[in-house]
C-alpha cells in the first residue's frame, strides 16, 4: 500500500483547532498519513504542561494525527533552535516522512526558505556574534543581524514567533540535507498568545487560561470534540497538573544547590549562574525568582528552562547531543501502517524501560525522561507513584478518520 506520510511538530498543550486545520490543510496536499513529534511533560518555555504527555497524545490521535513520538526533555525545553532541530531529526530518522508541515504567521514558503539560507550563512552567524557581545539578547541580535543583511522588510519576518520556529525547521531541513516537501498553513484566527480568540480558533495560551478561569466545558467551542472528550474523561486526573503544586519542591531543589552547581546546568553564560544562585537563597516563590533574575538581557523564557532544568536535573551539554532512539507515545491503526513504512535510522519502541536497557546515551535519557515523568506527576490532582513512563503501554486504538 502506497502511502505519504506529513510530520510536524508540536506541543498540542492543548491540541485546539488551529492543531486540527493544519492537519486537514496538509491532507489536501497528498499527505494519507500524519506523524507528530511532540513535547513530552515539560515545554519549551519552561515549565511542566497543563496536561499530562499520555494524554495530548492520545487526544492528537483522536483527532487526526496517527503516530505521536515524544520529543525527548533535554530538547523540549529549550531553545527554538534546538527544540526544532531535534524534532527535524527525529522526523528524518523514521525514514519515512516525505513532508514537514507547520504553520506560520506568512504560509510563504519561498520567504521562509529565503530567511533559512540567509540566517545559515557564516556571515550571519558573524554579525549575530558581534551582537551578542554587546549584550544584546540573542532574539534581537539574529533580527538585527538579518536585516543587515537582507534589508528591515525581510527581517520582518522574524518578528512572528511561528515565522521564527518555521525558519528553524527549514534550516534543520538544509543542514541535515532532508529531502522533504514543505508545507505551510498561514496561522488562521487568534495570533500566537493572542488573548482573544478569532473565528473560532484560540492560542494555546488564551486556552489554558481560559481553563483555569472558567473550566473544561469553556474549551468545548474551541477544541475538536474527540480531543474534548479525551481531555474531559481524564479531568481531575492527567489534567491539570499546577506548576503552583510543584513550587515547594522547584524552590527546595534550588536551595540545595551550589553556586558551581548553576554553572552545569543548561544556556547558562557568565554572570547568569551567580544571579540565580543569589536569587534563589532569597526568593520564597517562584514568582518572586523570575523577577529578581530576569533582565532584558536574559528573558523569562530562558529563565524558567534554566530554573526547571535545576529542578529535573538536565546537565548542560544533553540538549547538544542528536535525541538517542524515537519513542512512541500514542497511535491508531493508521500509525502502524507509518509503522510498516518506516526505515528508522534509531532504536524504536514505545517502551522506556526497553529503550534504557540498550545502554549509552539511550540509557542516559531514558532515565531523564522517566525521572522527569515522576516528578511532573507531584503537580497532577492525584499524583502517580514513581515508574509511570517505564509502565506505560501503547495500544494501538481503532479510531475512524476524523472528520
Amino acid at each position: 500500500m502506497k502511502i505519504s506520510v506529513a510530520g510536524i511538530i508540536a506541543e498540542y498543550n492543548p491540541f485546539h483547532k488551529g492543531h486540527f486545520c493544519l492537519i486537514e490543510e496538509v491532507k489536501k496536499t497528498g499527505a494519507t498519513h500524519i506523524i507528530a513529534v511532540m513535547s513530552g511533560n515539560f515545554i519549551q518555555r519552561g515549565g511542566p504542561a497543563m496536561i499530562s504527555k499520555f494524554t495530548r497524545a492520545q487526544a492528537a490521535v483522536s483527532s487526526g494525527v496517527d503516530l505521536v513520538l515524544e520529543l525527548p526533555v533535554p530538547f523540549a525545553m529549550s531553545t527554538a533552535q534546538t527544540f526544532a532541530r531535534a524534532g527535524i531529526f527525529l522526523l528524518g530518522a523514521l525514514g519515512c516522512v516525505e513532508q514537514l508541515a507547520f504553520g506560520s504567521e506568512s504560509g510563504d514558503i519561498a520567504a521562509l526558505e529565503q530567511a533559512a539560507r540567509i540566517l545559515n550563512t557564516t556571515e550571519c552567524s558573524v554579525q549575530i556574534r558581534d551582537r551578542l557581545k554587546k549584550g544584546i539578547p540573542y532574539a534581537a541580535a539574529r533580527q538585527e543581524a538579518f536585516a543587515f543583511l537582507a534589508g528591515e522588510q525581510a527581517a520582518s519576518l522574524l518578528s512572528g514567533p511561528n515565522n521564527t520556529l518555521g525558519i528553524e525547521y527549514l534550516t534543520a531541513l538544509q543542514d541535515f540535507k532532508l529531502p522533504m516537501k514543505v508545507f505551510s498553513m498561514k496561522r488562521q484566527g487568534a495570533e500566537h498568545d493572542s488573548a482573544i480568540a478569532r473565528e473560532g480558533i484560540a492560542s494555546g495560551s488564551f486556552l489554558r487560561d481560559l481553563f483555569f478561569e472558567q473550566g473544561i466545558e469553556a474549551l468545548l467551542p474551541y477544541i475538536p470534540e474527540r480531543a474534548f472528550q479525551v481531555y474531559q474523561k481524564n479531568e481531575g486526573k492527567t489534567l491539570p497538573c499546577l506548576e503552583k503544586r510543584l513550587e515547594p519542591a522547584a524552590l527546595s531543589t534550588l536551595r540545595r544547590m551550589e553556586r558551581e552547581d548553576f554553572s552545569r546546568l543548561p544556556d547558562i553564560s557568565e554572570g547568569l549562574d551567580s544571579r540565580i544562585y543569589n536569587s534563589a537563597r532569597q526568593a520564597v516563590s517562584l514568582e518572586g525568582l523570575l523577577a529578581a533574575v530576569k533582565t532584558k538581557r536574559y528573558p523569562m523564557a530562558r529563565i524558567r528552562r534554566i530554573i526547571w532544568s535545576a529542578f529535573l536535573g538536565i546537565p548542560a551539554g544533553l540538549s547538544q547531543k542528536a535525541p538517542p532512539y524515537l519513542r512512541i507515545l500514542a497511535m491508531n491503526r493508521r500509525g502502524l501502517e507509518i509503522l510498516s513504512q518506516a526505515k528508522p535510522a534509531l532504536p524504536l519502541s514505545s517502551s522506556l524501560r526497553d529503550l534504557e536497557r540498550l545502554g549509552g546515551d539511550c540509557a542516559v535519557f531514558s532515565r531523564l525522561e522517566a525521572q522527569a515523568g515522576d516528578l511532573y506527576t507531584l503537580g497532577l490532582p492525584e499524583p502517580f507513584p514513581c515508574g509511570t513512563d517505564y509502565t506505560h503501554r501503547v495500544c494501538p486504538l481503532n479510531i475512524p478518520p476524523a472528520v
